[in-house]
């Protein structure tokens, strides 16, 4: 069993080729979409009245929702954004966070014996409190972003100490250790108590630190590519799908993990919002895997 806790978002996301308005969103949406394929998962978050009866039709075929709060009265979070023509560099035109602001993430009793616990770019105390719930997991990730970074970066710091991996970007980390090299960064991060520090890349792939191991797998060459949003929190779902299906936690599998993100976030960006989600099945993540692995075998 995997639990996701995060944000559950509408989304508006403009590009210089199209506009997509009130669209499925959030870092719990799409982390919890791309471990689905792998393994039961259950979404941990809370969403307002205002929540499209659409949207939670696809909620209730792909999720356990024991862990889902509806405020009726409210609203949900939106965020509005807008990606120049790279589609690299995003702009913030609004954030409401509606019913995610105060938030606290109560795990059911059903959940708290879970596994497999991805912990999205939340509140590092949002974070940190829904850790505490959960009895004894196999393994634990968490991502950040640099609003806590430069808002609570003790807290941050806490947060990563307490669970198996971190997930952050290069931006990110370079911000949070003040270090140039990812090497370094990377140390730093294992020496506040992660066992594993994965740095995310963009376009460029992964990086995966042990504090004795390294693995870079370059990210999976696209011709097209529509929308970035929700490809590092694919990453994420894809990473703990994989290790929740495998019921490992050696570095060999991990490394197999990082590839399996790799390709959920290569699915992620080929449409808005979680739309290609819906139109792929496992076997053609496998397919896509397969062909990776030819890609960069030698």
């Amino acid at each position: 069993m995997i639990v996701s806790v995060g944000s559950i978002g509408i989304d508006t996301t403009r590009t210089p080729f199209k506009t997509a308005k009130d669209v499925l969103g959030g870092a719990a949406t799409y982390s919890s979409l791309a471990a689905s394929f792998f393994e039961r998962t259950h979404i941990v978050g809370v969403i307002g009245g205002d929540f499209p009866k659409e949207y939670m039709k696809i909620f209730k075929e792909r999720f356990g929702l024991s862990g889902l709060k509806i405020v009726k009265d409210g609203k949900t979070f939106r965020y509005d954004s807008t990606f120049d023509y790279s589609l690299s560099t995003r702009k913030t035109n609004s954030t409401d966070l509606n019913v995610l602001a105060g938030f606290e993430p109560k795990i059911p009793s059903d959940l708290k014996k879970a596994e497999y616990v991805y912990l999205g770019n939340n509140d590092p105390e949002q974070n940190i409190l829904a850790l505490k719930q959960f009895s004894n997991p196999k393994l634990s990730v968490c991502d950040t972003i640099d609003l806590w970074i430069n808002t609570k970066k003790d807290t941050v710091i806490e947060m990563m100490g307490k669970v198996d991996v971190t997930v952050l970007n290069d931006e990110e980390i370079r911000l949070l250790t003040k270090q140039s090299s990812l090497i370094k960064a990377a140390r730093d991060v294992l020496g506040w108590g992660s066992n594993s520090v994965i740095i995310k890349k963009g376009e460029h792939g992964t990086l995966l630190f042990s504090k004795d191991s390294v693995f870079p797998a370059p990210g999976f060459p696209l011709e097209d590519v529509v929308d970035p949003t929700g490809a590092g929190d694919s990453f994420g779902g894809g990473f703990i799908g994989h290790m929740a299906r495998s019921k490992k936690a050696d570095f060999n599998t991990m490394k197999e993990a990082v590839i399996y993100g790799n390709v959920m976030g290569s699915f992620a960006v080929e449409d808005f919002s979680i739309n290609k989600f819906l139109k792929i099945k496992l076997e053609d993540i496998e397919k896509r895997y397969e062909k990776y692995r030819n890609i960069v075998s030698f």
